[in-house]
């Protein structure tokens, strides 16, 4: 906000305008570097000795102070926090990529076992056929022809209690019978 004061009279000395009362400091917080160590050069304090109109009469020469040794700037402690979200963002897709190609390694397993399972049971059901086409009474009586054997007109038992073998003649209409497997 601008005040505004009376315009001074030529060769009367200039004064200041009138303060109000400075808010109230509280203590600044504390750094570890000063607040103007990344300020413009032109900007910062001066650090030598300096007598001139701006000193006052009462302050007398300034005191050069040593000069500053360079110091490096402090780790930001952000720093380790970064480096371990990216670190563990980097594990969580390591994991995630060894988790899915071992997934994709156990599907394709998985479609091999079925498909040969599936070929398994094609093949057990053929060889099923083929034993019972192999056992029927009609594929024995063919083969038992092809090797020479005719079957026995007279019928012969086998008697458990005694152990003898009881022989007796097939009737002219059993032996009539031509049903495959059948043999009187």
């Amino acid at each position: 906000m601008a005040t505004y004061t009376t315009p001074r009279t030529p060769g009367t000395a200039r004064q200041a305008p009138p303060r109000s009362a400075p808010p109230p400091r509280s203590a600044p917080p504390r750094r570890s570097a000063p607040p103007y160590r990344d300020a413009p050069r032109h900007t910062r304090p001066f650090t030598g000795p300096f007598t001139g109109p701006f000193t006052g009469a009462a302050a007398g020469p300034r005191t050069p102070r040593p000069a500053l040794a360079r110091r490096t700037r402090p780790r930001h402690p952000r720093a380790p926090f970064i480096l371990l979200l990216v670190g563990l963002l980097g594990g969580t897709l390591i994991s995630l990529l060894v988790i899915s190609t071992t997934l994709a390694e156990g599907s394709y397993q998985i479609t091999g076992l079925q498909q040969q399972n599936t070929n398994l049971a094609r093949q057990e059901q053929l060889l099923t056929e083929q034993v019972a086409q192999a056992v029927s009474p009609a594929q024995i009586a063919r083969e038992a022809e092809q090797l020479g054997m005719r079957p026995d007109p007279d019928l012969r038992f086998l008697n458990l209690k005694t152990g003898k073998v009881v022989s007796g003649h097939v009737s002219q209409a059993d032996a009539e019978i031509d049903v495959p497997g059948y043999a009187p």
